[in-house]
């Protein structure tokens, strides 16, 4: 009895935990490790698996693969899900749909994004030579029309191998390698538990904005303090006040902002304007992607 027992209880938490998320995106990143190993000769491609970074903010990136070869650097970025796929480059939430369930998850092209921003700034590499790549590995449908960079199963390794012109050297690859390899930080669970939470952090709002500041008493028993009246001036009492001149307008731009492609990603660019401590408007250019893109510009001229 006790042994049936036991064993049901055995099966039960095993069967969460294959379907925990956990488990899910262990295994699609298995399978991902093991089709570049098969896949990819490993005389000009190597690779790098569950890297966490460090930014120069102090925030960290956790990138699932990086593969160096002479064609570019290739970042990877796993999803391991089910059923049909509605999404599109420039949305901020994709679906997925299992028969009438819905659940949306963050548009993994963004995400990726922010991982190769990370890696440009750690390595150093020109973003010419880097590739976004998002895979799915899961038994899953696109019902949108995807990105060429957007793949599914070991499709992947030939979306890498489609890239043939070579931008990197032999002596530059193994640099970057070595590179990669002093500055992540281990592959623990405390570093994993420390990235969480962090992106917990970043992404909750602070309690504080969101609470009401109620009244300690109601605005009709308020009652104001009196003040005693001064003693009314006669005319000829008044101080002579000089006629102050007309404020002076701010000059204007002498040209008109024409639309510009952003340097680091090729979209396009975006006037926006913050006051300052006086209220007078600074203008600035900053990527209409942002915060996926962090182009950011100050205006020297006001805009007219």
């Amino acid at each position: 009895m006790w042994l049936v027992l036991g064993l049901a209880v055995l099966i039960a938490l095993l069967s969460g935990f294959l379907r925990s998320a956990a488990f899910k995106g262990w295994w699609g990143e298995y399978l991902v490790r093991r089709w570049l190993a098969q896949d990819l000769d490993a005389q000009h491609y190597h690779y790098a698996h569950n890297v966490t970074v460090r930014r120069q903010d102090g925030s960290t990136s956790q990138i699932d693969h990086v593969v160096f070869s002479p064609y570019g650097v290739f970042v990877l970025e796993t999803k391991h899900l089910q059923g049909w796929i509605f999404g599109g480059e420039r949305q901020r939430t994709w679906t997925q749909t299992i028969y009438r369930h819905r659940t949306s998850f963050p548009n993994p092209l963004h995400q990726n994004w922010g991982h190769v921003k990370a890696l440009e700034e750690v390595l150093q590499v020109p973003l010419q030579h880097m590739h976004s790549v998002v895979v799915f590995t899961g038994d899953c449908q696109f019902k949108t029309t995807m990105p060429a960079h957007v793949t599914r199963g070991r499709a992947v390794t030939a979306l890498i191998r489609s890239r043939q012109e070579v931008v990197l050297g032999t002596d530059t690859v193994a640099q970057l390698v070595s590179a990669l390899a002093r500055q992540r930080l281990q592959a623990t669970r405390s570093t994993h538990k420390a990235h969480v939470a962090q992106l917990q952090q970043r992404h909750a709002a602070p309690a504080a904005t969101r609470q009401k500041v109620m009244p300690s008493q109601p605005l009709m028993a308020r009652k104001e303090p009196t003040l005693p009246r001064r003693p009314a001036l006669a005319p000829a009492d008044l101080p002579a006040v000089a006629p102050q001149a007309p404020l002076a307008q701010p000059a204007q731009a002498a040209s008109i902002f024409t639309p510009a492609p952003c340097p680091d990603c090729g979209d396009s660019v975006v006037r926006r304007s913050l006051p300052d401590r006086e209220g007078v408007p600074r203008y600035f250019l900053r990527c209409e992607r942002f915060p996926h893109c962090r182009f950011l510009q100050a205006e020297t001229v006001a805009p007219v």
